[in-house]
């Protein structure tokens, strides 16, 4: 029979060895659920499924998590019509993320874009009326010079 301080230390080891049972069997779950749901089974991943540390995993997954990791990786998904390698729900995050930073620059450089051009488009209308304008001083001065002859036709803008 176990007395005293002996039979606490037993105690504390069944419950010690209980609790590391229920992780490992919380990360092996993990780990199918995930395989599973076809999402990538990464440390991150796994660990946020099971409820337990990444440095646990490290400890004592190290080498089913990292080949798990390396298979999924090679793993890829058909997306309208394209293959692509299967992600974890934090990098579709941080591609939606990019994504949406890049559609911002993007419609600010249109905005810019447009503005731009209706510039040049006003400045274009702005010369096209001086032109016009200097035509009509020049086709009235050439009728003054010669009023009964008809004016010398103007030279092309293509010359």
């Amino acid at each position: 029979m176990i007395t005293g301080p002996d039979r606490r230390i037993v105690t504390l080891d069944n419950a010690r060895n209980r609790r590391s049972a229920e992780k490992r069997a919380a990360v092996e779950d993990a780990i199918l659920r995930l395989r599973d749901s076809k999402q990538a089974v990464t440390f991150v991943s796994v660990a946020r499924e099971a409820k337990v540390s990444r440095q646990y995993l490290y400890n004592n997954f190290c080498d089913e998590i990292g080949e798990e990791r390396t298979e999924t990786r090679s793993e890829t998904e058909v997306i309208n019509g394209k293959k692509v390698p299967l992600r974890t729900p934090e990098e579709y995050r941080h591609i939606e993320a990019a994504l949406r930073n890049k559609i911002e620059r993007l419609e600010s450089d249109l905005r810019d874009t447009r503005a731009e051009k209706a510039k040049a488009d006003r400045t274009a209308e702005r010369e096209r009326g001086k032109a016009e304008y200097w035509r009509q001083l020049y086709t009235a001065a050439l009728a003054r010079v010669s009023p009964g002859q008809a004016p010398a036709s103007l030279p092309s803008a293509d010359d």
